[in-house]
């Protein structure tokens, strides 16, 4: 429901649930796999065979959570020489909010570069943005590496605005990201049009351009490295619930429904499920419910992009189908605290939401009237109160750490995160991290 857009919800992290409805919109259709009851990600995506795994009395690492931060996590720590192991309640990685986004994985923090640097000053924000480029040249290291080039697919960028406020806040972003020597560009109406590939409407003012993005399979992608986490030394021990984490003289005591695990240290990764082992986070973490649609394939090729400050979002997936989600601001509360649900991974589905975004699509883009709306799904994201994640040591807990909370922006992290994390538990300093991401401020 990554997002990438905004200093509120980047949506590029979205999520899944089975009770799609009538999406129909105005201008639009719907087929029969509207009642779909997955994601186009894990409709599409590779099946998954590992997991088999006997959990063990004792590990050194254990992380809590086979979603992408997890599930990267135990990649880097088995590459390193580490043999962490992974507990996951599903049956399969990527089944919770890792495969059920956008699959967006553009450049940036959750508030746009201008933004930023007033929010946390020039050097934090920088650091915040280039982690994300550092991100990019991970992934493409990793994909060609491990054999995952095809679930990675290059993109561009287009932050659409069609209130003259937000189209000033864009230029500025586009002046702020240019002075750090980052390609960024602010295009008219008819410049934005041509880099869009197909036709805007009139009340688009132009947007922000910025090239050399990446979309990816979110399942294929997360599957895939777990698949190589496993290749490297990791375990995965699936359809398993933690029930708690608690402290030992040793190390920590993991209690799962099918025995305890004593691990010298633990890892949580469950994004909006954090608070249930780590309750002091409750106040902390704001669950989120996302949702999105997706239209048959199109003939024409178009970007990522975002308009309303990223409340509306949308890309395409390798199929040529469309992708639009957001509107959450057309919700009572913004769909902000949201229940979890306890042994699922997605909220109820809002039919009237997908209407809305189906009938929104047309508006926008006047190529797609009458495109049907093939599928549409929901899932939940994770907010703090300042729109950064979680990702560090648990103060005062020694061995105990979290990597939580992306905002609807975990894709964009989804290397540099746990690769700098892995070297922190191994006892580096994990610079990469940015100060802003300590769990500490809230702690």
């Amino acid at each position: 429901m990554t997002t990438n857009d905004t200093n509120d919800t980047n949506t590029a992290d979205t999520a899944d649930t089975g009770n799609t409805g009538n999406t129909a919109g105005a201008g639009t259709t719907t087929g029969p796999a509207s009642q779909s009851p997955d994601s186009y990600w894990l409709a599409s995506g590779p099946g998954w065979t590992g997991g088999g795994t006997e959990l063990p009395r004792r590990t050194g690492v254990c992380v809590l959570g086979a979603g992408v931060m997890g599930t990267t996590l135990a990649y880097w720590l088995a590459r390193a020489g580490e043999r962490p192991l992974v507990l996951e309640r599903n049956s399969a990685p990527a089944m919770g909010s890792s495969g059920r986004n956008a699959g967006r994985m553009i450049q940036g923090g959750n508030a746009q570069h201008a933004l930023a640097i007033e929010k946390y000053g020039h050097a934090e924000a920088l650091a915040i943005y280039r982690a994300t480029l550092v991100n990019q040249e991970l992934t493409h290291e990793v994909v060609a590496r491990e054999g995952l080039r095809s679930a990675r697919f290059p993109t561009a960028k287009l932050d659409l605005a069609v209130a003259e406020d937000e189209a000033r806040e864009l230029r500025r972003t586009a002046e702020a990201l240019t002075s750090d020597g980052i390609a960024a560009e602010w295009l008219d109406r008819r410049a934005a049009r041509e880099v869009f590939g197909t036709d805007l409407s009139d009340t688009v003012l132009g947007g922000l351009y910025r090239p050399d993005q990446d979309a990816v399979h979110s399942v294929a992608y997360v599957r895939g490295m777990a698949d190589a986490a496993s290749r490297h030394g990791a375990e995965f021990v699936c359809g398993i619930t933690v029930e708690s984490v608690e402290r030992a003289a040793d190390g920590w005591i993991v209690t799962t429904d099918a025995g305890r695990v004593h691990a010298d240290q633990v890892v949580v990764a469950l994004n909006a499920w954090t608070p249930r082992l780590l309750p002091e986070l409750a106040p902390v973490i704001t669950p989120v419910r996302g949702q999105l649609v997706q239209t048959a394939p199109v003939s024409f090729r178009i970007p990522q992009w975002g308009l309303d400050r990223g409340l509306v979002y949308g890309g395409q997936a390798p199929d040529g189908s469309l992708l639009l989600g957001g509107l959450r601001n057309t919700v009572p509360g913004r769909d902000e605290g949201v229940d979890v649900p306890e042994g699922g991974n997605t909220p109820a589905f809002s039919p009237e939401l997908a209407e809305r975004l189906a009938g929104a699509l047309p508006s926008l883009l006047p190529k797609t009237a009458g495109v049907p709306i093939v599928r549409a799904w929901s899932g939940v994201m994770a907010f703090t109160p300042d729109r950064c994640p979680l990702v560090g040591a648990w103060p005062g807990a020694e061995g105990l750490w979290v990597i939580a909370a992306f905002n609807g922006h975990g894709m964009p992290y989804s290397q540099v995160m746990p690769e700098q994390l892995a070297e922190r538990i191994r006892g580096g300093r994990g610079d990469g991290i940015p100060a802003a991401f300590d769990p500490a401020r809230f702690l």
